[in-house]
């Protein structure tokens, strides 16, 4: 029996239902994901500005410098985010302090072997050299990393204050800087990357004066050990999803150049805003998720909390694609060819789908301590995400490669359903539910061939207000004790 902790998302109490679990998911819970899509939203208002500032070949140059920088940030991290908060439901805040100053140990420990070795591992990577611009890449990657620890701590003591700002500190913050940095200095990609350490070092500050962490002493190395066991089989999971997220850009630049990268780029991030909003709201729902008392309850939890999420999919994913000329349009210049990238940007944005389904198979094997099934399953959806680039992208292009991210996201969902189908099983979503979302995802690629001169704009944002009025109404219906169940209607 897990003991309730204070300031913890506390199991639920034995009259709980379903329903009032999936509130709390939708309603408190869901705040933090209101805080960081805010901050995404600000962030992300930056970045018509930079890619007007920035050239396209440099702002090529920091895409492969951010990719760098996702493989060290996993490895320095050590799967420890989620340790700690599933050590906190189990253990208590102390000893989930403590394996946050393990994380500052070996996140620092890693950062210094990779500066020190830089010279030959860039070179291997096929990078002009250990520039200031990959070196700024390699210490914002180890300063994110126990940042990332540490606001899991933060969000399982339920500070959401802290929480965010921490968050403002990294993600707003850091752009401004950036931004500052490149229009008051030089337009060049290390002084963009000056900007994001600087914010990020700022956020490390305020995560740990919040979290507070603890002594490691010799006497907690059973913790440290145990810790370690389940966190880095996460370790391979988070490098095979770097893989899925990126190894794109890395064939779209050897078949097609830095420019088609940054093109690129730009229609992923804007078609991929779902799947980085509901990765986020994963990592606010998993200390509650830990806290829950029973298989049987974990289970009906996950499946109904996965269901409201395709109900939610529905209008996002309307909505979304009625926007994306729009938004293709103010993200990226004339040169970028925005309209020639809303197809990519389509077949992204509906990648959701799949990419949702695997998350809620994920958190059941994470609640069960069975991380190298996650590991397993990701590093497969890593390898057919390589081959369908490397056999689609020298003939389809950018589009090619968008569908291989949907291609690769239902690998991983269907693996993980087959490792998951004796350790954490779920209930399927029901033929209804599929459909449904099926049809939104098909109307979302219709939408994206529909026209986009001046008349059909008007209409689609008029139409796109009504989506956003839809999704409202979902969200208010879930937080209804009336109606949020199961996710059902």
């Amino acid at each position: 029996m897990i003991r309730q902790r204070p300031g913890a998302c506390a199991s639920p109490a034995p009259d709980d239902t379903v329903g009032a679990t999936v509130r709390r998911l939708f309603g408190r819970d869901s705040l933090y994901l209101l805080v960081w899509g805010t901050q995404l939203f600000l962030a992300a208002a930056l970045t018509p500005v930079v890619t007007r500032v920035l050239g396209t070949a440099e702002f090529g140059e920091v895409t492969a410098a951010i990719a760098v920088m996702q493989v060290l940030f996993a490895v320095a991290g050590f799967g420890l985010q989620t340790g700690i908060q599933r050590y906190y439901a189990l253990r208590g805040p102390g000893d989930a302090a403590r394996l946050l100053t393990l994380s500052v140990v070996l996140a620092a420990l890693v950062t210094v072997v990779a500066d020190r070795t830089g010279d030959v591992w860039s070179r291997w990577l096929g990078l002009s050299g250990y520039s200031g611009t990959v070196r700024l890449a390699v210490w914002w990657a180890g300063a994110s990393a126990v940042t990332y620890c540490a606001l899991g701590l933060l969000r399982s003591q339920d500070r959401l204050l802290l929480f965010s700002a921490a968050g403002l500190a990294q993600s707003v913050l850091a752009e401004v800087a950036s931004l500052v940095m490149v229009l008051a200095l030089r337009p060049t990609p290390p002084m963009f990357l000056l900007g994001r350490l600087l914010g990020q070092l700022l956020a490390l500050a305020v995560a740990l004066v919040g979290a507070r962490p603890r002594w490691l002493a010799p006497r907690h190395w059973g913790l440290a050990l145990s810790a370690l066991g389940y966190s880095l089989p996460l370790v391979p999971a988070e490098l095979s999803t770097f893989v899925l997220n990126t190894a794109d850009r890395l064939i779209v630049g050897g078949e097609m150049g830095l420019t088609a990268v940054a093109r690129y780029q730009i229609a992923y991030n804007v078609g991929g805003v779902p799947l980085l909003l509901i990765h986020v709201l994963n990592v606010a729902w998993m200390p509650r998720i830990f806290a829950l008392d029973g298989a049987a309850h974990q289970a009906a939890v996950l499946a109904a909390s996965r269901d409201a999420l395709y109900r939610l999919l529905e209008p996002v994913l309307v909505g979304l694609a009625l926007g994306l000329p729009v938004l293709l349009r103010i993200w990226a210049p004339a040169r970028y060819q925005p309209d020639d990238l809303l197809p990519v940007a389509g077949v992204v944005l509906i990648s959701v789908v799949p990419f949702g389904a695997g998350l809620a198979v994920t958190r059941g094997l994470l609640v069960t301590g069975h991380t190298g099934a996650v590991a397993g399953a990701t590093v497969v959806g890593a390898v057919a995400n390589v081959a369908c680039n490397l056999a689609l992208v020298p003939r389809f292009g950018l589009v090619g490669s968008a569908a291989s991210t949907f291609a690769s996201f239902l690998v991983l969902h269907t693996v993980l359903r087959l490792r998951a189908r004796k350790t954490a099983p779920l209930p399927g979503p029901g033929a209804v539910r599929l459909l449904r979302v099926s049809l939104a995802a098909a109307a979302a690629l219709a939408l994206c061939a529909a026209p986009t001169g001046p008349e059909a704009l008007v209409v689609r944002m008029i139409l796109a207000v009504g989506t956003l009025a839809w999704f409202v109404r979902l969200v208010r219906r879930l937080s209804d004790p009336q109606v949020a169940r199961a996710g059902h209607e």
